[in-house]
C-alpha cells in the first residue's frame, strides 16, 4: 500500500460550499485544515464539512476568524474513506484560504 504526503491550497472564491479536497480510492488521512482570513477590513466564518456519499458531516460550523489571522480547524487527524470530500464555506468570498496536508494511502 503506497502511502504519500500532499498539500492542497485553494482559494475560497464564493461564499457556496467548496471542496477542498477530493479523497482517493483508498484512505486519506487529513492531517491539518488551516484557513486563513487575508482581508484586513472584516472578520469572517467558516463551515468545514467531511462529505460522504450524499451527507456532508458537519467538523466545523461559522467558526469566527478575525482580521487577517489563521485558524486551525482539527485538533486530531481524520480519515477519509473511498472518495470522500473535504468542503468549506466562508462567509466572505475570496478572502480565505484554506490549505490541507493530507496522508493519501492507495
Amino acid at each position: 500500500m503506497p502511502e504519500t504526503y500532499k498539500s492542497f491550497g485553494t482559494i475560497l472564491g464564493s461564499t457556496a460550499a467548496t471542496t477542498i479536497y477530493s479523497g482517493v480510492s483508498g484512505t486519506a488521512l487529513v492531517n491539518s485544515v488551516v484557513f486563513s482570513n487575508t482581508n484586513t477590513q472584516s472578520g469572517t466564518t467558516v463551515t468545514l464539512n467531511a462529505v460522504k456519499g450524499s451527507t456532508a458531516y458537519s467538523l466545523i460550523t461559522n467558526a469566527q476568524i478575525a482580521i487577517s489571522t489563521s485558524f486551525q480547524a482539527l485538533d486530531a487527524p481524520i480519515v477519509l474513506e473511498n472518495s470522500n470530500t473535504l468542503r468549506a464555506q466562508a462567509g466572505n468570498t475570496a478572502t480565505i484560504h484554506a490549505f490541507v496536508s493530507v496522508l493519501e494511502i492507495t
